[in-house]
């Protein structure tokens, strides 16, 4: 009987030390395989001196790289807006036009500041031939916006899908 308690206190404690060496080394390699925290620049890119200007806003691009597009009509209220001061009026104008998050709704009133942006191309609702086909030729003139405008009209598919579609046609 005595052999048998000694057989179950020597497994309880290579169970312990088996548990501290496992504990040890998964708290090792979930240490050094953290992300940074705050923004990292890429390798050789040189730093702005602290002060230094920033260069003016660009369009700000949608998830295929494409600049967004605006509408004239909204580019003219928010431009209405920030002239009155009420940036966060036009943000919030920018949002409920397009559905965009608060991020990117604050990107295009910031790059209105420094000029138009693209606006959609004009498209035929209903027009002869398929979406595909008539989403094709827009593209082709190179309007990828109006030709992703057009799919989005057509088929109720959200910017990034529209996109996608718009991208993959051959």
């Amino acid at each position: 009987m005595g052999a048998v308690v000694m057989l179950i206190g020597l497994a309880g404690v290579v169970f312990v030390v088996v548990l501290v060496i496992v504990v040890v080394g998964v708290a090792r390699n979930s240490s050094s395989s953290r992300p940074p925290t705050g923004p990292v620049p890429p390798m050789g890119a040189a730093m702005p001196p602290m002060g230094a200007p920033l260069p003016p806003m660009s369009a700000p691009m949608t998830p295929m790289g494409v600049p967004m597009a605006v509408p004239a009509a909204l580019q003219a209220r928010v431009r209405v807006l920030l002239g009155e001061n009420k940036p966060i009026l036009a943000i919030k104008e920018v949002r409920q036009a397009t559905g965009l998050g608060l991020k990117e709704a604050k990107q295009i009133v910031d790059a209105l500041r420094s000029g138009p942006l693209p606006e959609p191309g004009p498209y035929v609702p209903g027009g002869p031939g398929s979406v595909a086909e008539r989403a094709r030729q827009i593209r082709d003139t190179g309007d990828f916006a109006g030709a992703v405008a057009l799919v989005q009209a057509e088929t109720g598919m959200g910017a990034e899908d529209a996109e996608r579609f718009v991208a993959a046609l051959g």
